[in-house]
């Protein structure tokens, strides 16, 4: 079955449209397909991603990318089809892999002058990679002679890489990290020079990945230095760990806090803690001293296990004066096991990475459910619900993160919701927490959609499991052809009304929300998700099926405890919805309704 992955495209250019009118081109589809695929596969800023768009007698080149640190340049071509058209093999080997190189090659491309400097200046760098990329949205592009050219074309450029997505691999892109320039970093590492370092030799102990792993006893100020470093820098020290800091008030972190301030327990802080890992490109020894301390070079690190301890650090001591720090932290020690992985393709080294965070946490609270947390979907959703001004918290941190540092004010965020927030009558929501969101309660919503509200009400603790039915469910749901990322938000939306008219009701059990959503499910949309967002499309209909499913389950819950009078409210909500009994309540609270209507414009 061909994707129709196009429908979520066609709904975020359709959302560029009326958020940049500005913009001179986007209300042409195949130009905004540009300004899609720069903004959802590599997260170029909005406001420079118009002056990377050359489009229109482009010599092969729709837009680029330049990622300096890395030296990746990357050229991208867009094919916006709407049909099965097919790409012929001429243009892949002339239009596409070699016009805009030659253009470039010669010093003749006058569409950009950026792009031509950015090509004359660094295509003489060694490190330097330039990427042809070529995005198309329908199955059909991936021909066996083309892909025998593609192949070709790699083998005989050794600067040069080229790569076609068609609509299926666009889609899997979509779920995935966005291709975006790394940060990089190196820091220099002083050790006391009498002291000894471990470096284990794996070779010598005939491990199957052979990966330099140093143990190093180094003082909490080089630490706190290497976080103030990074800060500076603008480098993502923690961009490898599952979790991020959590603040200082939790009993763990306390306790690192307690002893560091104690200037006399602050000597044993060696032998309390658990120490702290770091991923690292490169490590070398530089053999230079400077009194009593070597220097060791560690390049690019990703602190992977240790959050905790380093951010804690760096709250107390950036606390404390700076001129006597290193003086007072001098007997102050902490490990640091750095373990060197190249930052290669190989599948076992990403295997390795990824192994290495989840077993280096493993010791703690982190759980499965964390890691699962933390896969690509969720990341994906994450992004576009921030986009739009609601925050799903994944990582343990997120809710840390959010209210205490990234949105201490909910302004950015009101400025991106408030015509969802107005349209789902909940405009009196103002502070951040108002929009954060537990990713497990999100993933209930969406069971209770595609399966039963008891199935979302007792099977909560499945949805983070892997292997569970209800995870695999809620992910296949999202991944849907059908469904996108506004019709994600819609039953979210709808899931929020429904609980603030049961907190604000006289009962407060009254509409109950995940049923609220399996019945909108099973009677407005018949189980078909591409219905969710033309019938909560304006704050009348939103409106009117609260009003509906209110008068439906007072119903509802009087006449079932009149069918099981020995059974409680909760008996009630963990038992299979008695549908006889619902769609009598629902035909009944409609018919009150429209009577109501009709007295109510007799009245006017």
């Amino acid at each position: 079955m061909e994707s129709n992955f196009r429908k979520q495209i066609e709904e975020d250019i359709y959302d560029y449209q009326s958020k940049f009118p500005e913009v001179a081109n986007i209300k042409k589809t195949e130009w905004a397909f540009n300004f899609w695929v720069l903004d959802k596969l590599y997260s170029q800023d909005e406001q420079i991603i118009e002056n990377n768009i050359i489009d229109y007698s482009d010599c092969g080149i729709d837009c680029f990318v330049w990622h300096e640190e890395q030296k990746d340049l990357f050229l991208i071509q867009n094919k916006y089809f709407h049909d099965k058209s097919k790409l012929t093999l001429d243009y892949v080997q002339n239009n596409f892999l070699m016009r805009p190189l030659t253009a470039l090659k010669q010093g003749t491309y006058t569409r950009s002058k950026e792009l031509q400097n950015i090509y004359t200046k660094y295509s003489v760098d060694s490190n330097f990679l330039l990427h042809l990329i070529l995005y198309v949205t329908n199955n059909t592009c991936k021909t066996q002679e083309i892909m025998k050219a593609l192949q070709s074309f790699n083998q005989n450029h050794v600067n040069e890489c080229a790569a076609i997505y068609d609509l299926d691999d666009i889609k899997n892109l979509y779920y995935r990290e966005p291709i975006m320039a790394k940060k990089t970093m190196t820091y220099r590492l002083p050790t006391p020079n009498k002291g000894t370092y471990l470096s284990a030799n794996t070779s010598s102990y005939k491990l199957p990945l052979l990966i330099d792993a140093r143990y190093i006893m180094t003082q909490v100020y080089n630490i706190y230095k290497l976080y103030q470093k990074a800060k500076e820098e603008g480098y993502p020290i923690f961009d490898s760990n599952i979790r991020e800091y959590l603040g200082s008030s939790g009993a763990v972190n306390k306790k690192i806090r307690d002893t560091l301030l104690n200037m006399d327990d602050r000597k044993n802080f060696f032998y309390y803690n658990n120490g702290i890992t770091v991923i690292a490109k490169s490590f070398k020894d530089c053999g230079t001293t400077k009194g009593k301390f070597r220097t060791l070079e560690i390049q690019d690190p990703q602190i992977v296990n240790g959050c905790q301890t380093v951010s804690t650090i760096n709250e107390v001591l950036s606390a404390l004066p700076e001129e006597t720090l290193e003086k007072d932290f001098q007997n102050t020690f902490v490990m640091l096991k750095v373990l060197v992985i190249p930052d290669d393709k190989n599948e076992a080294m990403i295997d390795l990475r990824k192994n290495i965070v989840t077993y280096n946490n493993s010791q703690n609270s982190i759980n499965q459910k964390t890691f699962e947390a933390n896969s690509d979907e969720f990341k994906r959703l994450q992004r576009e619900f921030r986009d739009r001004g609601l925050l799903i918290c994944i990582k343990q941190s997120d809710k840390y993160k959010y209210t205490k540092e990234k949105y201490k004010k909910a302004t950015e965020l009101l400025n991106s919701n408030k015509e969802l927030m107005k349209k789902y009558g909940m405009a009196h929501l103002k502070n951040t927490k108002d929009f954060l969101i537990e990713l497990e309660k999100l993933l209930q919503v969406i069971l209770a959609f595609i399966s039963t509200a008891q199935d979302a009400i007792q099977n909560k603790s499945k949805l983070l499991v892997p292997d569970k039915e209800q995870n695999r469910k809620v992910i296949d749901f999202i991944k849907r052809n059908d469904v996108t990322i506004n019709d994600i938000i819609a039953l979210w939306m709808l899931y929020i009304r429904s609980d603030y008219e049961r907190r604000n009701g006289e009962s407060k059990k009254i509409p109950m929300p995940l049923y609220v959503i399996h019945c909108f499910s099973k009677y407005e949309c018949n189980g078909d998700p591409s219905k969710i967002s033309s019938i909560l499309s304006d704050s009348e209909k939103i409106n009117n099926l609260i009003d509906v499913y209110t008068a439906t389950f007072t119903t509802y819950v009087e006449d079932w405890h009149s069918k099981n009078s020995s059974l409680g409210y909760n008996n009630m909500i963990k038992s299979q919805i008695d549908y006889p009994l619902m769609e009598h309540s629902r035909k009944t609270a409609l018919t009150l309704i429209e009577q109501l209507k009709k007295y109510a414009l007799t009245k006017s």
